[in-house]
């Protein structure tokens, strides 16, 4: 319960951070970045109502909220997962078609167009849950007593052919399908990636070659084009400079392009360790109805909220503006009360020294008319 309730308070703020740099950085709140919004808001939402209304089941042992809201909480669970698998497929197509052509790309991002794809993106999560949700649960409740627990209860539907056809639809439309786009367009963007690293990294091993080719030159021939005319000497400083700033250039895209092949890495490990445990099982019981397990069902089930968890990492914290943004805001929380405190203090300390200013004037005042 506790672990939950920590994991619940990290993912709500880990995303509400996302959507706070969003609305307070300019360069941040561009079309390109409105899908990341919308997940932020999506895995906020997830870690808000599925993961506190599992914590609220577990910690009592029982459903205390009835059958209607017990089916509204598994709507709203399964649907907001998947719509966040949705958006990851929506994010990386985007990202890869930003890679091939992004002259295109950045053409073609209007406000319009990026808000359609987001409704689609829900809209195919609403579609892949909603009837089958409601389907299981009339034939649940058709077969077997309600009890006072609220799960996932497929496993409870006597006709094997309808459980089979649920498990592998929702299993490969849900997960599968999605994983495989993810992996294609992940492949696609590695090997453009790579080919713009050795493009990069050959020009980079030239124009090291060529510097310092030109300093041995340089150091054999010096005397003679300062005898003769200094100008030559000159335009080769100038020449030489110029090849160490294409140099320089070409390093950082080639550890641009190796830390883009890293975080490639880093979001394709989470998405199958968050869900392919869960819907192999799909799978699994879909073929053999005998081996399903409920505990490590539910073990699986919670496996896939981590993914909304290190969403915000993997995906905004890989822009150094997020980063950037990220740290404003998390110092300007910090140290906003020792701000307002010293305010306070700095108002006391004006205040005080205005005090003893006045009492200054009004005591020489009264000395100098002793005086006269």
């Amino acid at each position: 319960m506790i672990v939950g309730a920590i994991f619940s308070i990290v993912t709500i703020g880990g995303n509400f951070l996302i959507i706070l740099a969003y609305f307070t950085n300019e360069k941040i709140r561009s079309v390109s970045n409105v899908p990341l919004l919308s997940l932020a808001f999506t895995d906020m939402f997830i870690g808000i109502i599925p993961v506190t209304m599992n914590i609220l089941e577990m910690s009592m042992g029982y459903w205390p909220l009835g059958k209607e809201m017990c089916n509204v909480a598994l709507m709203l669970d399964y649907v907001s997962v998947q719509s966040s698998i949705n958006h990851i497929v929506l994010i990386n197509f985007e990202r890869y078609l930003a890679y091939k052509s992004p002259v295109k790309h950045q053409l073609l991002q209007k406000t319009s167009r990026v808000i359609v794809k987001l409704i689609t993106v829900w809209f195919i999560a609403v579609i892949i849950w909603a009837p089958f949700i409601n389907i299981y649960t009339y034939k649940v409740r058709s077969d077997n007593p309600y009890n006072n627990q609220c799960y996932n209860q497929f496993s409870n539907v006597k006709d094997y052919k309808f459980k089979r056809y649920i498990f592998v639809t929702v299993s490969v439309t849900g997960y599968f399908l999605p994983l495989g786009i993810v992996i294609v367009t992940y492949w696609k963007m590695y090997f453009i990636i790579k080919q713009q690293l050795n493009q990069a990294s050959n020009f980079f091993n030239a124009s090291n070659y060529s510097a310092n080719y030109s300093n041995y030159s340089a150091a054999k021939t010096t005397k003679w084009h300062l005898l003769t005319s200094p100008s030559d000497g000159m335009q080769d400083n100038t020449t030489d400079r110029q090849k160490n700033l294409d140099s320089i250039k070409s390093l950082k895209t080639i550890l641009k392009h190796k830390k883009a092949l890293r975080l490639i890495v880093s979001i394709l490990s989470a998405f199958l360790l968050t869900g392919l445990p869960l819907n192999a099982q799909w799978l699994l019981v879909g073929m053999c109805p005998t081996c399903y397990n409920k505990t490590l069902f539910d073990v699986c089930n919670f496996l896939t909220y981590p993914n909304s968890l290190v969403n915000p990492f993997l995906y905004a914290c890989a822009s150094r503006t997020f980063r950037k943004e990220f740290k404003k805001l998390l110092l300007c929380g910090f140290f906003l009360n020792c701000i307002s405190v010293s305010k306070k203090l700095h108002v006391n300390y004006r205040a005080n020294c205005n005090a003893n200013d006045q009492e200054y004037k009004e005591l020489s005042q009264s000395v100098s008319t002793e005086i006269i």
